[in-house]
């Protein structure tokens, strides 16, 4: 990695703010829940490598490369489930958008352990693919089993969880 890339850093904002941000950016670039996120990202200019075992390895899971506005690369495992890709798919546009500030700031980031700016990137990813109004409307239709929550929004059950948790436990 060039040294001009540095590391993502956290944001100063709260998660509250991270919450509100995902969804407006997914009004704004056309995001239905449910839906696919590839075509979204491939809108900002990013670009998806799937990546062999090795290389999965060494980063843990998903990874960005961001090189400026509107460039970006996010090498994402072949291996996973779709349900799990998609989230990491909107765990890297966190990235994206919150730490890299649109391409503003050349980055790298690599899921490695439980860090702020990594929470702030899942806040983001889960916001973004489960909004919360639609959230809330989904819990109340579905009799609050979050297994049908967590099928609706085309997520695992385990970002289900954590979306419950970050609206009723906060």
């Amino acid at each position: 990695m060039s040294s001009s890339y540095l590391q993502a850093t956290e944001s100063d904002l709260s998660q509250r703010d991270i919450f509100e941000l995902a969804e407006q950016k997914a009004i704004a670039l056309g995001y239905q829940p449910g839906r696919e996120i590839e075509p979204i990202i491939e809108s900002l200019g990013g670009n998806i490598i799937l990546v062999s075992m090795r290389r999965w390895l060494e980063t843990q899971d998903g990874s960005i490369c961001v090189h400026g506005p509107k460039k970006f690369d996010i090498f994402l495992s072949n291996f996973n489930s779709p349900l799990r890709n998609r989230f990491t798919l909107a765990h890297e546009l966190g990235h994206y958008f919150l730490h890299s500030e649109e391409g503003k700031k050349l980055i790298y980031a690599a899921r490695r352990g439980s860090t702020k700016t990594e929470w702030q990137a899942n806040w983001f990813a889960a916001a973004f693919l489960m909004p919360k109004e639609e959230f809330l409307n989904t819990l109340s239709k579905f009799n609050e089993d979050l297994d049908f929550v967590a099928a609706h929004f085309l997520v695992s059950r385990k970002a289900a969880d954590v979306r419950y948790t970050s609206l009723f436990k906060s």
